[in-house]
Protein backbone atom coordinates (compact mmCIF):
# COMPACT_ATOMS: atom_id res chain seq x y z
CA UNK A 1 0.00 0.00 0.00
CA UNK A 2 0.82 3.52 -0.92
CA UNK A 3 1.64 5.85 2.03
CA UNK A 4 -0.83 8.91 2.19
CA UNK A 5 1.62 11.32 3.61
CA UNK A 6 5.24 11.61 1.14
CA UNK A 7 7.91 13.31 3.15
CA UNK A 8 10.46 13.15 0.17
CA UNK A 9 9.73 13.41 -3.65
CA UNK A 10 11.86 13.02 -5.95
CA UNK A 11 12.99 10.82 -9.94
CA UNK A 12 15.21 8.44 -8.30
CA UNK A 13 16.25 7.09 -4.99
CA UNK A 14 19.71 5.28 -4.69
CA UNK A 15 19.63 3.01 -1.85
CA UNK A 16 23.39 2.24 -0.31
CA UNK A 17 26.04 4.64 -0.51
CA UNK A 18 29.10 3.04 -1.98
CA UNK A 19 31.05 3.12 -4.99
CA UNK A 20 27.71 1.41 -7.02
CA UNK A 21 25.54 4.01 -5.54
CA UNK A 22 27.48 7.01 -5.85
CA UNK A 23 28.17 6.07 -9.73
CA UNK A 24 24.01 5.17 -10.02
CA UNK A 25 23.65 8.93 -8.48
CA UNK A 26 25.85 10.82 -10.19
CA UNK A 27 24.76 8.87 -13.78
CA UNK A 28 21.60 9.35 -12.95
CA UNK A 29 22.22 13.35 -12.48
CA UNK A 30 24.07 13.63 -15.97
CA UNK A 31 20.54 12.57 -16.93
CA UNK A 32 18.60 15.43 -15.73
CA UNK A 33 17.05 13.24 -12.41
CA UNK A 34 16.44 14.87 -9.16
CA UNK A 35 18.49 11.89 -7.07
CA UNK A 36 18.01 10.93 -3.18
CA UNK A 37 20.61 8.73 -1.77
CA UNK A 38 19.79 6.85 1.21
CA UNK A 39 22.97 5.50 3.23
CA UNK A 40 22.26 2.96 6.30
CA UNK A 41 25.44 4.12 8.41
CA UNK A 42 25.98 7.68 9.87
CA UNK A 43 29.52 7.56 8.07
CA UNK A 44 29.05 5.72 4.67
CA UNK A 45 31.83 3.30 4.71
CA UNK A 46 30.79 0.58 2.35
CA UNK A 47 32.60 -2.63 1.61
CA UNK A 48 33.53 -0.64 -2.00
CA UNK A 49 35.39 1.85 -0.40
CA UNK A 50 36.50 -0.61 2.10
CA UNK A 51 38.00 -2.07 -0.48
CA UNK A 52 41.38 -1.65 -2.72
CA UNK A 53 39.55 -0.89 -5.25
CA UNK A 54 41.03 -2.47 -8.11
CA UNK A 55 40.21 -3.73 -11.36
CA UNK A 56 41.32 -5.53 -14.11
CA UNK A 57 40.89 -4.67 -17.82
CA UNK A 58 42.23 -6.48 -20.53
CA UNK A 59 45.68 -5.11 -21.61
CA UNK A 60 44.95 -3.83 -25.32
CA UNK A 61 41.86 -3.53 -27.31
CA UNK A 62 42.98 -6.78 -29.06
CA UNK A 63 41.89 -8.58 -25.88
CA UNK A 64 38.29 -7.50 -25.42
CA UNK A 65 36.40 -10.33 -27.30
CA UNK A 66 38.74 -13.00 -25.65
CA UNK A 67 37.66 -11.37 -21.93
CA UNK A 68 34.63 -11.71 -22.75
CA UNK A 69 34.41 -15.49 -23.71
CA UNK A 70 37.09 -16.00 -20.55
CA UNK A 71 34.60 -14.38 -17.91
CA UNK A 72 31.62 -16.63 -19.62
CA UNK A 73 33.41 -19.42 -19.13
CA UNK A 74 34.77 -18.75 -15.61
CA UNK A 75 30.66 -17.69 -14.66
CA UNK A 76 29.66 -21.60 -16.02
CA UNK A 77 26.42 -20.11 -17.44
CA UNK A 78 25.26 -18.86 -14.13
CA UNK A 79 25.08 -15.32 -15.67
CA UNK A 80 23.74 -14.88 -19.66
CA UNK A 81 26.39 -13.46 -22.16
CA UNK A 82 24.68 -10.30 -23.41
CA UNK A 83 25.05 -8.88 -19.13
CA UNK A 84 28.98 -10.33 -19.58
CA UNK A 85 29.47 -8.97 -22.36
CA UNK A 86 28.14 -5.35 -21.23
CA UNK A 87 30.48 -5.35 -18.04
CA UNK A 88 33.49 -5.61 -20.80
CA UNK A 89 32.17 -3.00 -23.11
CA UNK A 90 31.29 -0.70 -20.03
CA UNK A 91 34.51 -1.83 -18.29
CA UNK A 92 37.00 0.03 -20.91
CA UNK A 93 34.43 3.21 -20.93
CA UNK A 94 35.32 3.50 -17.12
CA UNK A 95 38.81 5.26 -17.53
CA UNK A 96 37.10 8.01 -19.68
CA UNK A 97 34.46 8.38 -16.72
CA UNK A 98 36.92 8.31 -14.27
CA UNK A 99 38.63 11.46 -15.76
CA UNK A 100 35.43 13.23 -16.13
CA UNK A 101 35.24 13.08 -12.54
CA UNK A 102 38.70 14.13 -11.73
CA UNK A 103 40.52 10.95 -11.02
CA UNK A 104 43.20 9.03 -13.26
CA UNK A 105 43.14 5.04 -13.39
CA UNK A 106 46.97 3.79 -13.33
CA UNK A 107 48.68 0.30 -13.47
CA UNK A 108 48.82 -1.18 -10.33
CA UNK A 109 51.35 -4.06 -9.29
CA UNK A 110 51.59 -5.79 -6.06
CA UNK A 111 55.13 -5.21 -4.64
CA UNK A 112 57.58 -8.25 -4.99
CA UNK A 113 57.73 -8.95 -1.64
CA UNK A 114 54.38 -10.32 -1.21
CA UNK A 115 53.89 -13.65 -0.68
CA UNK A 116 51.11 -14.75 1.00
CA UNK A 117 48.86 -12.41 -1.08
CA UNK A 118 48.54 -14.56 -4.31
CA UNK A 119 46.66 -12.71 -7.17
CA UNK A 120 47.38 -13.76 -10.63
CA UNK A 121 45.96 -11.06 -13.28
CA UNK A 122 44.16 -14.25 -15.23
CA UNK A 123 42.81 -16.26 -12.20
CA UNK A 124 41.86 -19.81 -13.98
CA UNK A 125 45.13 -19.52 -16.71
CA UNK A 126 44.81 -22.86 -17.65
CA UNK A 127 41.48 -23.25 -19.25
CA UNK A 128 41.32 -22.86 -22.87
CA UNK A 129 39.51 -19.53 -23.44
CA UNK A 130 42.78 -18.30 -21.04
CA UNK A 131 45.21 -19.25 -23.42
CA UNK A 132 47.25 -16.41 -24.47
CA UNK A 133 44.68 -13.70 -22.72
CA UNK A 134 46.55 -10.83 -21.24
CA UNK A 135 45.32 -8.44 -18.79
CA UNK A 136 46.36 -5.53 -16.16
CA UNK A 137 45.28 -4.75 -12.75
CA UNK A 138 44.27 -1.16 -12.46
CA UNK A 139 43.57 1.21 -9.92
CA UNK A 140 42.92 5.28 -9.00
CA UNK A 141 46.11 7.21 -9.28
CA UNK A 142 46.52 9.03 -5.63
CA UNK A 143 47.50 12.43 -6.59
CA UNK A 144 46.69 15.91 -4.68
CA UNK A 145 43.01 16.03 -5.70
CA UNK A 146 42.26 12.18 -4.92
CA UNK A 147 44.90 11.73 -2.08
CA UNK A 148 42.98 8.94 0.47
CA UNK A 149 45.73 6.60 0.81
CA UNK A 150 43.39 3.01 -0.25
CA UNK A 151 41.86 2.82 -3.76
CA UNK A 152 38.86 1.93 -2.52
CA UNK A 153 38.47 5.18 -0.32
CA UNK A 154 39.86 7.06 -3.26
CA UNK A 155 37.32 6.38 -5.27
CA UNK A 156 34.63 6.82 -2.98
CA UNK A 157 35.64 10.19 -1.85
CA UNK A 158 36.47 11.17 -5.58
CA UNK A 159 32.77 10.13 -6.18
CA UNK A 160 31.61 11.96 -3.03
CA UNK A 161 33.44 15.49 -3.59
CA UNK A 162 31.27 15.35 -7.19
CA UNK A 163 27.76 14.26 -5.75
CA UNK A 164 28.20 16.98 -3.32
CA UNK A 165 28.82 19.77 -6.19
CA UNK A 166 25.60 18.90 -7.81
CA UNK A 167 22.19 20.21 -6.54
CA UNK A 168 19.97 17.67 -7.83
CA UNK A 169 21.31 15.58 -5.35
CA UNK A 170 20.30 15.05 -1.45
CA UNK A 171 21.99 12.17 0.65
CA UNK A 172 20.76 11.29 3.64
CA UNK A 173 22.79 9.14 6.16
CA UNK A 174 21.58 7.40 8.85
CA UNK A 175 19.04 6.80 7.00
CA UNK A 176 18.34 3.15 6.23
CA UNK A 177 15.67 1.61 3.93
CA UNK A 178 12.83 -0.49 5.31
CA UNK A 179 10.39 -1.39 2.68
CA UNK A 180 10.28 -1.49 -1.10
CA UNK A 181 7.11 0.49 -2.29
CA UNK A 182 4.48 -1.09 -5.26
CA UNK A 183 1.47 0.65 -6.99
CA UNK A 184 -1.35 -1.40 -8.70
CA UNK A 185 0.64 -2.08 -11.63
CA UNK A 186 3.30 -3.50 -9.80
CA UNK A 187 5.63 -0.47 -10.26
CA UNK A 188 8.17 0.45 -8.08
CA UNK A 189 7.03 3.94 -6.66
CA UNK A 190 9.21 4.86 -3.63
CA UNK A 191 11.16 3.34 -0.46
CA UNK A 192 9.81 3.84 3.65
CA UNK A 193 13.09 4.45 5.42
CA UNK A 194 13.55 5.25 9.13
CA UNK A 195 15.15 8.73 9.91
CA UNK A 196 15.80 9.65 13.56
CA UNK A 197 13.53 6.89 14.68
CA UNK A 198 10.49 7.93 12.42
CA UNK A 199 8.95 6.32 9.02
CA UNK A 200 9.36 8.08 6.04
CA UNK A 201 8.46 7.87 2.35
CA UNK A 202 10.29 8.68 -0.33
CA UNK A 203 8.37 8.98 -3.33
CA UNK A 204 10.28 7.97 -6.49
CA UNK A 205 8.39 9.69 -9.59
CA UNK A 206 11.18 7.53 -12.12
CA UNK A 207 12.82 4.33 -10.39
CA UNK A 208 14.47 2.83 -7.49
CA UNK A 209 18.12 1.65 -7.48
CA UNK A 210 19.09 -0.74 -4.92
CA UNK A 211 22.97 -0.85 -4.01
CA UNK A 212 22.97 -1.76 -0.60
CA UNK A 213 25.72 -4.07 -0.20
CA UNK A 214 25.83 -7.69 0.63
CA UNK A 215 25.00 -9.92 3.90
CA UNK A 216 28.20 -10.22 5.61
CA UNK A 217 27.31 -9.49 8.95
CA UNK A 218 23.86 -11.46 9.25
CA UNK A 219 24.58 -14.54 10.99
CA UNK A 220 21.03 -16.54 9.65
CA UNK A 221 22.09 -15.78 6.84
CA UNK A 222 25.85 -16.59 6.17
CA UNK A 223 24.44 -20.04 8.08
CA UNK A 224 21.92 -20.77 5.19
CA UNK A 225 24.35 -19.74 2.12
CA UNK A 226 27.72 -20.02 2.62
CA UNK A 227 30.68 -22.07 3.96
CA UNK A 228 32.55 -22.91 6.14
CA UNK A 229 31.47 -21.69 9.44
CA UNK A 230 32.11 -19.29 11.25
CA UNK A 231 33.01 -16.80 8.77
CA UNK A 232 33.53 -12.94 9.02
CA UNK A 233 34.35 -9.87 7.37
CA UNK A 234 36.38 -7.37 6.57
CA UNK A 235 33.70 -4.97 5.69
CA UNK A 236 31.08 -2.55 6.89
CA UNK A 237 28.82 -4.32 9.68
CA UNK A 238 26.55 -2.44 8.50
CA UNK A 239 25.92 -4.91 6.12
CA UNK A 240 23.46 -7.64 7.11
CA UNK A 241 21.17 -8.06 3.86
CA UNK A 242 18.35 -5.15 4.64
CA UNK A 243 17.89 -5.22 0.82
CA UNK A 244 17.97 -8.97 0.07
CA UNK A 245 14.49 -9.25 2.26
CA UNK A 246 13.46 -5.81 0.79
CA UNK A 247 13.11 -7.36 -2.57
CA UNK A 248 12.06 -10.55 -1.59
CA UNK A 249 8.91 -9.35 -0.17
CA UNK A 250 8.05 -7.68 -3.74
CA UNK A 251 8.82 -10.88 -5.36
CA UNK A 252 11.75 -10.50 -6.77
CA UNK A 253 14.05 -13.40 -8.02
CA UNK A 254 17.76 -13.99 -5.99
CA UNK A 255 20.63 -15.17 -7.34
CA UNK A 256 24.37 -16.16 -6.30
CA UNK A 257 23.21 -16.38 -2.82
CA UNK A 258 26.00 -19.30 -2.14
CA UNK A 259 28.70 -17.09 -4.05
CA UNK A 260 31.80 -15.17 -2.46
CA UNK A 261 35.12 -13.73 -2.82
CA UNK A 262 37.22 -14.60 0.89
CA UNK A 263 40.40 -14.80 2.42
CA UNK A 264 42.13 -16.21 5.28
CA UNK A 265 43.09 -13.87 8.05
CA UNK A 266 43.17 -12.57 11.56
CA UNK A 267 40.08 -11.45 13.33
CA UNK A 268 40.73 -10.67 17.43
CA UNK A 269 37.66 -10.35 19.48
CA UNK A 270 38.48 -6.54 19.90
CA UNK A 271 37.02 -5.47 16.51
CA UNK A 272 33.56 -6.18 14.66
CA UNK A 273 35.11 -6.56 11.29
CA UNK A 274 38.71 -8.93 10.53
CA UNK A 275 42.28 -7.33 9.49
CA UNK A 276 43.85 -8.50 6.02
CA UNK A 277 46.62 -10.08 6.36
CA UNK A 278 49.77 -10.05 4.05
CA UNK A 279 53.25 -11.99 4.80
CA UNK A 280 56.47 -10.32 3.20
CA UNK A 281 59.02 -12.92 3.83
CA UNK A 282 58.87 -16.76 3.51
CA UNK A 283 58.98 -18.23 7.11
CA UNK A 284 55.83 -19.61 7.51
CA UNK A 285 53.00 -22.05 7.55
CA UNK A 286 49.97 -22.89 7.51
CA UNK A 287 48.33 -25.54 10.09
CA UNK A 288 45.16 -26.94 10.97
CA UNK A 289 43.41 -27.73 14.41
CA UNK A 290 44.88 -31.04 13.90
CA UNK A 291 48.39 -29.27 14.08
CA UNK A 292 48.78 -30.75 9.65
CA UNK A 293 50.28 -28.42 7.39
CA UNK A 294 47.23 -28.47 4.69
CA UNK A 295 48.32 -26.24 1.26
CA UNK A 296 50.96 -24.77 -0.60
CA UNK A 297 50.37 -21.27 1.47
CA UNK A 298 51.89 -19.05 -1.43
CA UNK A 299 49.21 -20.22 -4.19
CA UNK A 300 45.88 -20.25 -2.78
CA UNK A 301 44.08 -17.75 -4.79
CA UNK A 302 43.32 -15.13 -2.39
CA UNK A 303 39.16 -14.90 -2.84
CA UNK A 304 38.71 -18.40 -3.53
CA UNK A 305 40.38 -19.45 0.26
CA UNK A 306 36.38 -20.72 0.99
CA UNK A 307 36.97 -23.80 -1.94
CA UNK A 308 39.71 -25.77 0.41
CA UNK A 309 38.46 -23.99 4.11
CA UNK A 310 34.93 -25.67 3.76
CA UNK A 311 36.39 -29.15 3.68
CA UNK A 312 34.58 -30.76 6.35
CA UNK A 313 35.11 -34.39 8.13
CA UNK A 314 32.22 -36.29 8.95
CA UNK A 315 34.19 -38.23 11.07
CA UNK A 316 34.99 -35.64 13.96
CA UNK A 317 31.81 -33.51 12.55
CA UNK A 318 33.81 -30.03 12.01
CA UNK A 319 35.73 -27.99 10.09
CA UNK A 320 39.33 -29.14 10.42
CA UNK A 321 40.76 -25.66 8.93
CA UNK A 322 38.83 -23.29 10.63
CA UNK A 323 40.22 -21.89 12.08
CA UNK A 324 43.78 -22.36 10.77
CA UNK A 325 46.63 -21.16 12.69
CA UNK A 326 49.42 -19.14 11.08
CA UNK A 327 53.13 -20.40 12.37
CA UNK A 328 56.09 -18.06 11.80
CA UNK A 329 59.66 -16.92 12.59
CA UNK A 330 61.68 -13.80 13.63
CA UNK A 331 62.25 -12.65 10.08
CA UNK A 332 58.64 -12.45 9.18
CA UNK A 333 57.76 -10.72 12.43
CA UNK A 334 60.72 -7.80 11.88
CA UNK A 335 60.32 -7.25 8.52
CA UNK A 336 56.86 -5.35 8.38
CA UNK A 337 52.90 -5.98 9.31
CA UNK A 338 51.63 -8.88 8.92
CA UNK A 339 48.16 -7.01 8.49
CA UNK A 340 48.82 -4.41 6.01
CA UNK A 341 47.04 -1.03 5.87
CA UNK A 342 45.91 -0.65 2.02
CA UNK A 343 42.31 -1.77 2.92
CA UNK A 344 39.91 -2.97 5.54
CA UNK A 345 36.92 -1.50 8.07
CA UNK A 346 39.14 -1.32 10.54
CA UNK A 347 41.59 0.61 8.20
CA UNK A 348 39.29 3.20 7.04
CA UNK A 349 36.76 3.19 9.64
CA UNK A 350 38.41 2.19 12.86
CA UNK A 351 41.69 4.08 11.78
CA UNK A 352 43.62 0.93 12.99
CA UNK A 353 47.22 0.60 11.56
CA UNK A 354 49.39 -2.71 12.75
CA UNK A 355 52.60 -2.27 13.85
CA UNK A 356 55.39 -2.32 11.99
CA UNK A 357 57.55 -4.58 13.98
CA UNK A 358 53.83 -6.40 15.12
CA UNK A 359 54.85 -6.20 18.91
CA UNK A 360 51.80 -3.73 19.70
CA UNK A 361 49.94 -7.08 18.50
CA UNK A 362 52.02 -9.48 20.54
CA UNK A 363 51.42 -7.45 23.80
CA UNK A 364 47.53 -7.20 22.72
CA UNK A 365 47.39 -11.32 22.87
CA UNK A 366 46.76 -11.21 19.60
CA UNK A 367 50.02 -13.22 18.39
CA UNK A 368 51.42 -15.78 20.28
CA UNK A 369 54.95 -16.01 20.95
CA UNK A 370 57.04 -19.17 22.02
CA UNK A 371 60.60 -20.18 22.43
CA UNK A 372 59.63 -23.68 20.94
CA UNK A 373 57.41 -25.70 19.21
CA UNK A 374 56.05 -27.72 22.07
CA UNK A 375 55.48 -24.56 24.11
CA UNK A 376 53.69 -23.23 21.23
CA UNK A 377 51.29 -26.33 20.62
CA UNK A 378 50.74 -25.90 24.61
CA UNK A 379 49.33 -22.26 24.00
CA UNK A 380 47.75 -23.01 20.81
CA UNK A 381 46.18 -26.16 22.35
CA UNK A 382 47.26 -28.06 19.37
CA UNK A 383 48.21 -31.89 19.88
CA UNK A 384 52.30 -31.37 20.58
CA UNK A 385 53.64 -34.50 18.77
CA UNK A 386 51.35 -33.85 15.58
CA UNK A 387 52.77 -30.26 15.63
CA UNK A 388 56.82 -31.04 16.39
CA UNK A 389 55.96 -34.04 13.38
CA UNK A 390 54.56 -31.29 11.41
CA UNK A 391 57.19 -28.19 11.38
CA UNK A 392 60.09 -31.09 11.49
CA UNK A 393 58.73 -32.45 7.96
CA UNK A 394 58.44 -29.24 6.44
CA UNK A 395 61.97 -28.19 7.97
CA UNK A 396 63.00 -31.54 5.48
CA UNK A 397 61.41 -30.30 2.68
CA UNK A 398 63.28 -26.72 3.40
CA UNK A 399 66.19 -28.49 3.64
CA UNK A 400 66.11 -30.74 0.47
CA UNK A 401 64.75 -27.35 -1.34
CA UNK A 402 61.65 -29.21 -2.96
CA UNK A 403 57.74 -29.45 -1.02
CA UNK A 404 57.10 -32.85 -2.14
CA UNK A 405 53.53 -32.77 0.29
CA UNK A 406 52.18 -29.24 -1.52
CA UNK A 407 54.51 -27.71 -4.33
CA UNK A 408 55.65 -24.49 -2.59
CA UNK A 409 58.13 -23.10 -4.48
CA UNK A 410 61.06 -23.16 -3.98
CA UNK A 411 61.92 -19.63 -3.66
CA UNK A 412 59.30 -19.34 -1.19
CA UNK A 413 60.88 -22.21 0.96
CA UNK A 414 62.24 -21.33 4.55
CA UNK A 415 63.22 -23.61 7.05
CA UNK A 416 61.54 -22.37 10.57
CA UNK A 417 63.66 -21.59 13.84
CA UNK A 418 62.95 -20.67 17.14
CA UNK A 419 61.44 -18.53 18.60
CA UNK A 420 57.90 -18.97 16.97
CA UNK A 421 54.94 -16.78 16.53
CA UNK A 422 51.62 -17.75 15.89
CA UNK A 423 47.99 -16.26 15.09
CA UNK A 424 44.57 -18.14 14.07
CA UNK A 425 43.40 -16.79 11.14
CA UNK A 426 39.74 -17.60 10.04
CA UNK A 427 37.82 -17.60 6.56
CA UNK A 428 37.11 -13.73 6.39
CA UNK A 429 34.65 -12.24 3.27
CA UNK A 430 36.00 -9.74 1.23
CA UNK A 431 32.22 -9.55 -0.10
CA UNK A 432 29.47 -11.89 -0.69
CA UNK A 433 27.98 -12.47 -4.35
CA UNK A 434 23.98 -12.64 -3.77
CA UNK A 435 20.76 -10.28 -4.05
CA UNK A 436 18.94 -9.95 -6.80
CA UNK A 437 18.95 -11.21 -10.09
CA UNK A 438 19.34 -8.11 -12.40
CA UNK A 439 19.83 -8.25 -16.17
CA UNK A 440 22.51 -6.51 -18.79
CA UNK A 441 20.51 -2.82 -18.26
CA UNK A 442 20.90 -3.26 -14.32
CA UNK A 443 17.15 -4.31 -14.24
CA UNK A 444 15.91 -6.25 -11.56
CA UNK A 445 13.97 -9.66 -12.41
CA UNK A 446 11.25 -11.90 -10.78
CA UNK A 447 11.19 -15.48 -11.17
CA UNK A 448 9.83 -15.38 -14.26
CA UNK A 449 12.56 -13.62 -15.92
CA UNK A 450 10.98 -10.41 -16.13
CA UNK A 451 11.51 -6.71 -15.12
CA UNK A 452 10.11 -5.93 -12.09
CA UNK A 453 8.80 -2.27 -13.11
CA UNK A 454 11.23 0.74 -12.07
CA UNK A 455 13.56 -1.12 -9.81
CA UNK A 456 17.33 -1.48 -10.83
CA UNK A 457 19.98 -3.17 -9.00
CA UNK A 458 24.05 -2.72 -9.19
CA UNK A 459 27.23 -3.74 -7.23
CA UNK A 460 27.50 -6.17 -4.58
CA UNK A 461 23.80 -6.51 -4.01
CA UNK A 462 23.02 -9.52 -6.38
CA UNK A 463 26.65 -9.28 -7.96
CA UNK A 464 26.67 -11.06 -11.63
CA UNK A 465 29.31 -13.29 -10.86
CA UNK A 466 27.66 -16.44 -9.57
CA UNK A 467 30.53 -19.50 -10.48
CA UNK A 468 34.09 -18.70 -9.47
CA UNK A 469 35.44 -14.94 -9.31
CA UNK A 470 38.06 -12.85 -11.95
CA UNK A 471 39.86 -10.81 -9.48
CA UNK A 472 39.27 -7.30 -9.37
CA UNK A 473 35.67 -7.68 -11.49
CA UNK A 474 33.22 -6.85 -8.66
CA UNK A 475 34.93 -3.09 -8.23
CA UNK A 476 34.53 -2.58 -11.92
CA UNK A 477 31.30 -4.52 -11.60
CA UNK A 478 30.10 -1.20 -9.34
CA UNK A 479 30.82 1.62 -11.14
CA UNK A 480 29.54 -0.30 -14.63
CA UNK A 481 26.23 -0.96 -13.44
CA UNK A 482 26.18 1.76 -11.28
CA UNK A 483 26.55 4.12 -14.46
CA UNK A 484 23.90 1.73 -16.33
CA UNK A 485 21.39 1.52 -13.55
CA UNK A 486 21.07 5.21 -13.06
CA UNK A 487 21.17 5.93 -16.56
CA UNK A 488 18.09 3.94 -17.45
CA UNK A 489 16.57 4.82 -14.60
CA UNK A 490 16.78 8.61 -15.10
CA UNK A 491 15.12 8.15 -18.73
CA UNK A 492 12.17 6.64 -17.43
CA UNK A 493 9.27 8.42 -18.14
CA UNK A 494 7.17 9.33 -14.66
CA UNK A 495 5.06 7.18 -12.82
CA UNK A 496 1.80 8.64 -13.28
CA UNK A 497 -0.05 9.62 -10.26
Amino acid sequence: MIPQMVDVETDVVVVGYGAAGGAAAISASDNGANVVILEKSKVPTSNSRCSAGNQMYPKDASFKEQYKKYLHAVSKGTVDKDTVDVFVEGLLKNPEWFKKLGGDLQVFRFPPATISLYIPSVTYSHIPEAKGLQLELYNLKQTETCPEHTGGDRVWNLLNRNLKKRSNVKIMLGTPAKELVKNDKGEIVGVIAESQGKSIFIKAKKGVIMTCGGFEFNEDMKREYLTPNPIFSFGNPDNTGDGIKMCQKIGADMWHMTKQATYLAPKVPDYEAAFVINLLAPGFVYVDKRGRRWADETHIECHEFWLPLSDFECEDFEYPRVPTYLIFDEEVKKIGPISYATMGYNVIANKYIWSSDNQAEIKKGWIVQAKNIPELAKKLSLDEKTLVATISRYNELCKANKDTDFGRPREFLKALEPPFYAISLWPCLFNTQGGARRDKDARVLDPDGKPIPRLYAAGEFGSIWGFLYQTSTNFSETIIFGRIAGENAAQLSPVES
